[in-house]
């Protein structure tokens, strides 16, 4: 660890002399309560409790080019140190002209908001940063947006695995469409023995909204409803499609919050969505307030109730806390 922090010091240090700029300082906090009561075998009855400290610098020049470099961990309370891997913010950004471009390792949070079917938010606790590319270009009605992070080299030990998603938007007035893909692959080892097979699942969503944030009282009212497919095509078995339909809305008034979606249809097999899409037909609605939220502290005290049919009603509550300075 003493050799890990000393490489992010000298990378800090050699980074500033490089462009003989004066490096802005960032440092991020979060602190996590996840209490999730799941008496079901489609999600995992677990507390998820911990902090992230996310320290760091940039270098801007040309006001177009920045680099970043820092250090992003987790402790989980109860665990040893550095039971959950420690990653890094290493990695180049250039934004200029609608274009905003990524590159290296680099947070998730702010690049992408795609439902829970797709992306499970306890990535944000254990695996905060991509690691791969992220390019978005926007433009007065319309938005497109390709990424790809990388999740493991192929080794005797391990599996090379690669995540990757798209996502397009069009606006006009208070109406808009959004398209998402994405594309999980998992490959062998290279060991000699392995028997693992070739395993790839994805999705592709098509949702239709309106977003009355700006007609009515509430601070924010967005709701988006459409088609969700997602696959599973576990080699050398042929592709498995899954059909659904899926509703989103989101309510803010003040300090007061809810957040609901609805899932009719097929199981999801996707392994990093929420693993209680699985079971196929399913509701969560979050009742939360924020009480910090400014624009620096924001936060999310609620409680989360999940309906299974025919497999029961569960909850959840979270107490969670983020800090950008």
């Amino acid at each position: 660890m003493r050799q890990f922090i000393a490489h992010i010091a000298l990378l800090l240090v050699s980074t500033v002399a490089a462009f003989a700029q004066t490096p802005r300082f960032y440092l991020g906090f979060d602190q996590i309560l996840d209490n999730r009561e799941y008496f079901t075998d489609y999600g995992y009855p677990q507390t998820i409790f911990g902090a992230r400290i996310n320290p760091g610098a940039s270098v801007t020049f040309d006001s177009t080019h920045s680099l970043y470099a820092g250090i992003n961990y987790m402790y989980e309370f109860g665990s040893e140190f550095l039971s959950v891997k420690p990653q890094i913010d290493l990695y180049y950004s250039f934004r200029a002209n609608g274009l905003d471009l990524y590159v290296g390792s680099f947070p998730r949070r702010g690049r992408m908001d795609y439902p829970l079917m797709l992306l499970t938010d306890s990535l944000n606790y254990y695996r905060p940063n991509m690691e791969g590319a992220s390019v978005r270009y926007s433009w007065g009605w319309g938005i497109v947006h390709g990424w790809v992070d990388w999740t493991g080299r192929e080794t005797p030990e391990n599996r090379e695995s690669i995540l990757a998603g798209f996502d397009a938007s069009a606006r006009t007035g208070v109406f808009y469409l959004t398209t998402i893909a994405t594309r999980y692959h998992q490959a062998r080892t290279t060991a000699p023995d392995d028997i693992n097979r070739l395993r790839d699942d994805g999705s592709i969503v098509v949702m239709a909204g309106v977003d009355l944030s700006d007609r009515l009282f509430f601070d924010r009212f967005n709701v988006s409803t459409g088609v969700a497919s997602t696959y599973l095509y576990d080699r050398p078995a042929d592709f498995v499609w899954n059909q659904g339909w899926l509703t989103q809305l989101d309510v803010r008034y003040m300090i007061f919050g809810f957040k609901g979606s609805w899932y009719l249809g097929d199981p999801s097999p996707l392994l990093y969505g929420d693993r209680l899409y699985s079971h196929g037909d399913y509701g969560r609605f979050d009742f939360f307030i924020d009480p910090f939220h400014n624009s620096r502290i924001s936060s999310k005290i609620g409680w989360n109730l999940h309906f299974l049919p025919g497999d029961g009603v569960y909850h959840s509550q979270q107490l969670l806390i983020s800090i950008r300075l």
